[in-house]
C-alpha cells in the first residue's frame, strides 16, 4: 500500500506559509505595519492583487515582481503540527509519496522548511515535470516508482482538481476538510472526508486491514 500527500493545507496549513511571506516583505521593507495590511487586504478579499495595493497604499517605491519573488522563493518559516507529525511517523511503515502543485522552487522550500524528506520517499513537484493536477502524470510516475504495490492512497484537502487522476486509476481518495483552508466549503465526492488529521490515521488503519 501507498500513501500519497498532496502539501498545501494538507500535512500543514497553508495560512502559515502566508504570514511568512507577508513578514518576509515587511522585513524587506522595513515596516511592520505592512504585514498588518497585507493580512487583513488576504482576510478581506483573499490572495489577488495584495502586493499592488500594498504599493499603493503607501506609495512605496518597488517593483511588485520583487515583492513576489521574495514571498515566492523566501525560505519560509513553517513548522509540521503535532497531528501531521503523528500522521506522517504512523505512514513510515508503507510507501509514501507526495504531489504538490506550485513553483518548483517554492514548493521545495516548504518541503524543505517541513523536514519531509524525514517521511516521505518520492517527492513529486509537479511544476518541475510540466505537468499539473489534475494530470495523470504525477500519478501515473507513482505508480510506476512503486510497481510492486496494489492500493494506492491519496490524501488531499482540494475537492475541485487533485481527486480525479485518482478515481480515474482506481485509487483511494481520502479529503482531509482542512477547517482553515480554502476549500472547507466545497463539496467531494471522493471515498473517504474527515475533519480530524487523526481520523486519516484510522482510515488507514482500516485500509491496511482490508488489503495488506
Amino acid at each position: 500500500m501507498v500513501i500519497v500527500f498532496d502539501l498545501d493545507d494538507t500535512l500543514y496549513d497553508e495560512i502559515e506559509f502566508v504570514k511568512s511571506g507577508f513578514r518576509e516583505i515587511a522585513s524587506y521593507l522595513k515596516n511592520e505595519r505592512y504585514f498588518e495590511f497585507m493580512m487583513q487586504v488576504f482576510k478581506d478579499e483573499g490572495s489577488g492583487k495584495i502586493f499592488d495595493k500594498l504599493i499603493e497604499k503607501f506609495q512605496l517605491n518597488v517593483d511588485v515582481k520583487k515583492l513576489i519573488d521574495i514571498y515566492r522563493f523566501h525560505k519560509p518559516n513553517i513548522a509540521l503540527s503535532a497531528d501531521s507529525l503523528k500522521l506522517l511517523k504512523f505512514s513510515k511503515d508503507f510507501k509514501t509519496a507526495l504531489i504538490s502543485d506550485g513553483h518548483y522552487i517554492m514548493q521545495k522550500n516548504k518541503f524543505d522548511s517541513l523536514n519531509l524528506d524525514k517521511f516521505i520517499q518520492y517527492p513529486i513537484f509537479t511544476d518541475f515535470f510540466h505537468t499539473k493536477k489534475p494530470d495523470q502524470k504525477p500519478y501515473k510516475m507513482v505508480m510506476e516508482k512503486f510497481r510492486d504495490e496494489k492500493k494506492f492512497i491519496y490524501i488531499s484537502d482540494n475537492p475541485k482538481k487533485d481527486f480525479k487522476a485518482p478515481k480515474e486509476l482506481d485509487w483511494i481518495g481520502i479529503r482531509y476538510k482542512n477547517p482553515v483552508g480554502i476549500y472547507k466549503d466545497f463539496k467531494s465526492d471522493t471515498d473517504y472526508e474527515v475533519e480530524k488529521r487523526d481520523d486519516i490515521i484510522e482510515i488507514l488503519k482500516y485500509l491496511k486491514e482490508k488489503y495488506e
